[in-house]
């Protein structure tokens, strides 16, 4: 094979998500320590998903056209670091590709540009991860050449594959864990689909995972609604239909079109503007025994109305119910779901900031992996304003609304919000899932883990022990306000035990205790 069209990257886009998918839990499984994320072969995923979709809506196989899907979907399917700097490799390749076809000259040149693009969007870039598989390829790859694809990517993948053992090497947490870097194994997984479908094998069976979830069905009421009339027409057949032919005729005067055949019960469903043009033609094949024809700009004018109407409003990602309950008491106006395991897509904060109609939207990530997909939004509006505030735990958020105020002018609410966080110390409190290392210090599966901040201050088998040890370290006996986050799996006793520790030794805090609902964590806790 000596040149790619865009029919055939298609085909190459969903090869390489149908690999990325079936090792979807090894990726998960490679980020072991703290705690399991469970989530980067998730948000990569999520990201090729996407792209696969925005892809079936394109009708043509012009190159340019099929890129843009891919760049659009990509983006829009981003969750997590992961899934961010995954859409920008992507974008990369898109805006250096030819406009007719590409050759393996050309693919060099697109995997230059994918680092340009890629290392642009980090703030701070790690060696060692994804990042680094890019960086190599083009860097080996500027005194090379190809004749064909399948020898560049028999020399692709060997290559990553090289990168991707050598990321321990690299970065010293991947070293103590034991692993290879998540995000680069995910990468490897992509180019080598890709080499799959180019050497022949361009069978593609996604089906079971593109169900989409109750969050991305209510995502679809904001977007935006360019055939206005659902319309669903159920026919009692009496003649021999050609399905092509009618799914091509929806096709051209409608979207979202989906055709069954039953017996001799024909039912079809189309998003159109000639709901009429539709009757006419099914009638042709039999009798029509039901219609329904909704007016969809009518019925979601409410929703889908972005204009802002409001100075101010608050966007939260909240790991929990209770969590959420918190965060709406205090003057959070949208919750995001995601945490740990689960990072938000830039579809999902961007619906959320849209929701608040607000001219000026204070962000909150609320965990590290979601801070570049707040950048991204924020730069994706000119009609507002979005100021991400950076913060990595929920409990920051926590302590930063208790300043706010929705008369305030942007400026001094944000030195409110800084302040606030600056004053406050976020604990965590897990448990180690198995035996490991955390630099020098010996983990053994079953031990509490507390971290302040990022940071592994104590642990032990007895969480009194460990409490009273952070604690100690973070000048408690100074403070007034321990707040407790009551996670899915806390334990009666152990709360009980926590009581008894501050009422002895820190009889200055007042402790506070809510269900949080949190998963993986039992315990979050904030010390003010």
């Amino acid at each position: 094979m000596k040149k790619i069209t865009g029919r055939f990257l298609k085909i190459i886009i969903k090869k390489a998500t149908e690999n990325l998918l079936k090792h979807r839990d090894e990726i998960n499984a490679l980020n072991v320590f703290p705690v399991p994320d469970g989530d980067t072969g998730s948000n990569m995923c999520s990201t090729m998903l996407e792209a696969c979709k925005y892809i079936d809506n394109v009708k043509s196989d012009d190159l340019v056209e099929v890129w843009k899907a891919v760049k659009e979907g990509a983006l829009m399917g981003a969750r997590g670091n992961s899934g961010v700097i995954l859409s920008q490799i992507l974008r990369g390749m898109a805006d250096a590709s030819p406009r007719e076809y590409i050759t393996p000259a050309d693919f060099v040149k697109m995997i230059s540009n994918a680092r340009k693009v890629a290392y642009s969007a980090v703030i701070r870039p790690v060696e060692g991860t994804m990042l680094t598989v890019v960086k190599v390829l083009d860097e080996q790859l500027q005194n090379k050449n190809f004749e064909t694809f399948e020898e560049l990517f028999d020399w692709i993948v060997e290559t990553v594959k090289d990168t991707v053992n050598r990321t321990p090497h690299m970065l010293q947490k991947l070293r103590e864990a034991g692993v290879v870097d998540a995000g680069a194994k995910g990468l490897y997984y992509i180019f080598e689909g890709m080499r799959d479908a180019i050497k022949g094998n361009i069978q593609v069976n996604l089906e079971e995972v593109e169900q989409a979830s109750v969050e991305e069905l209510q995502r679809m009421a904001f977007e935006e609604i360019t055939n206005r009339y659902c319309t669903e027409v159920a026919v009692k057949r009496n003649q021999v239909v050609e399905k092509s032919e009618l799914e091509a005729f929806l096709n051209e005067i409608g979207d979202s079109v989906v055709l069954v055949e039953q017996d001799d019960l024909i039912k079809l469903h189309v998003h159109t503007n000639h709901p009429g043009q539709v009757l006419e033609k099914i009638i042709e094949f039999g009798e029509i025994v039901k219609v329904k024809i909704d007016n969809m700009k009518l019925q979601h004018e409410h929703v889908i109305s972005t204009q802002p109407t409001k100075e101010i409003g608050v966007v939260a990602v909240s790991p929990g119910k209770g969590i959420s309950d918190i965060l709406k008491s205090l003057g959070v106006d949208v919750i995001v779901p995601g945490g740990q395991t689960m990072n938000p897509s830039f579809a999902d904060l961007k619906a959320a900031v849209e929701q608040t109609h607000a001219r000026n939207v204070f962000l909150f990530p609320n965990n590290a992996n979601v801070l570049l997909t707040a950048k991204q939004v924020a730069d994706a509006f000119d009609d507002r304003r979005v100021i991400v505030v950076p913060t990595s735990f929920v409990q920051e958020c926590v302590a930063a609304m208790v300043e706010y105020d929705p008369d305030a002018e942007p400026e001094d609410l944000l030195k409110r919000f800084e302040e606030a966080i600056s004053q406050c110390v976020p604990i965590s409190v897990t448990k180690a899932v198995r035996d490991s290392r955390y630099g020098n210090r010996r983990i053994r599966k079953g031990e509490y883990l507390l971290f302040v901040r990022k940071e592994l201050v104590s642990h032990g088998f007895s969480l009194v022990k460990v409490l009273k040890e952070a604690l100690e370290k973070e000048n408690a006996h100074e403070k007034e306000i321990l707040t407790v986050f009551l996670g899915d799996n806390y334990r009666k006793p152990e709360l009980e035990n926590i009581q008894k520790l501050i009422g002895e030794e820190f009889p200055n805090l007042d402790l506070e205790i809510y269900e949080g609902k949190q998963p993986h964590y039992p315990y979050l806790m904030l010390l003010q």
